[in-house]
Parts: structure tokens; C-alpha cells; sequence
């Protein structure tokens, strides 16, 4: 599947199961929570999940193409003077907080947008595009993507993780 800037988006902000991407994190904390919280049903102490510590130098292999979502996201991004609608969001600065962690902190996606004294505008929730969405996960996830094969010799460990019902946060 060609590598397009949109499926990159659907990739991150989606997670669109039909994707050309996989997607690595520079961080074991990040690694370990989709290690935990992947399963389609909750762990039992008999099942393990796996975090992989990969190492990739260059020169890439051919296979091989990384991205860095924030890069390629910005580079699409309209002039700040550019008349149609911007990735930026128009609600109370909270508002990133419901895309950080939509499953507990998604009722600050719900307030309506503040409009100024006087205004008729029609009540609505603030403005989320699939671009800062992805850019916020991918900042949140410290997210690479890989596009390609990446070859065994780059997986240097393979770390099980205990089930997330050990867990109490």
C-alpha cells in the first residue's frame, strides 16, 4: 500500500486497521500501555504480552522508510492566513486533554465553544481536525512510523510484560 500523508493520519488518529504503517515508539512506558491495554478482552494472569526493543541504524535498509508523523503532518498544514478552516482547535485549552486521553478525560471534547458577549452563533463543540489529532497523538505516543519491512536483525529484545490485571492504577 503507498505511503500517503492521509493514511498516515487515518493511521494515527483512526487507527485504521488497513493501513501501510507500523507504528514504534521511542518510549518503553508507551510501549508497555498498548502491550497492556491491546487485548480484546481482559488479560488473565496465564496470558503475556511483548514489548520489542528494535534498533534501526542507517543507512535504512531498502525495505525500509521511516516517518516522523509531526513532520509530515506540519508540512500539509495551510499558511496561518489561508482562508479556509484551520487544524487548530477553538475550544478552552483543556480541550487537548479529551485527545490526550479520550477514553477517561473525553468529556472536555464536549463543551460547547465559547463564543464572544453578544454573538448568535450556534452552539457547537470546539473544532477538531484529523490533523491535530495527529499530531497530538503522535507527540502523546512519541510515534514513528515504519513503512516497509523491518528486517529480524533489527529486534534486539523481546521483553514479556505482565498481564494489566496485575496492575492497579
Amino acid at each position: 500500500m503507498t505511503s500517503t500523508t492521509n493514511r498516515l493520519m487515518l493511521h494515527i488518529a483512526r487507527s485504521t486497521i488497513n493501513s501501510p504503517f507500523i507504528s514504534i515508539t521511542r518510549s518503553y512506558g508507551v510501549a508497555w500501555h498498548y502491550a497492556m491495554s491491546s487485548s480484546e478482552r481482559t488479560p488473565t494472569l496465564n496470558d503475556l504480552a511483548y514489548v520489542h526493543e528494535i534498533e534501526i541504524q542507517e543507512p535504512l535498509p531498502p525495505t525500509l522508510q521511516l516517518l516522523d508523523p509531526v513532520k509530515e503532518v506540519t508540512q500539509t498544514l495551510p499558511s496561518p492566513t489561508n482562508p479556509g478552516p484551520p487544524y487548530q482547535h477553538d475550544g478552552l485549552p483543556d480541550f487537548l486533554i479529551g485527545i490526550v486521553d479520550p477514553g477517561n478525560m473525553g468529556h472536555f471534547l464536549t463543551p460547547t465553544s465559547l463564543q464572544p458577549p453578544g454573538s448568535e452563533g450556534t452552539p457547537r463543540t470546539p473544532n477538531l481536525t484529523i490533523e491535530l489529532e495527529t499530531l497530538v497523538r503522535a507527540l502523546r505516543d512519541t510515534e514513528i512510523l515504519a513503512h516497509g519491512i523491518i528486517p529480524a536483525a533489527c529486534v534486539k529484545n523481546s521483553f514479556s510484560v505482565y498481564p494489566a490485571a496485575q496492575f492497579q492504577f
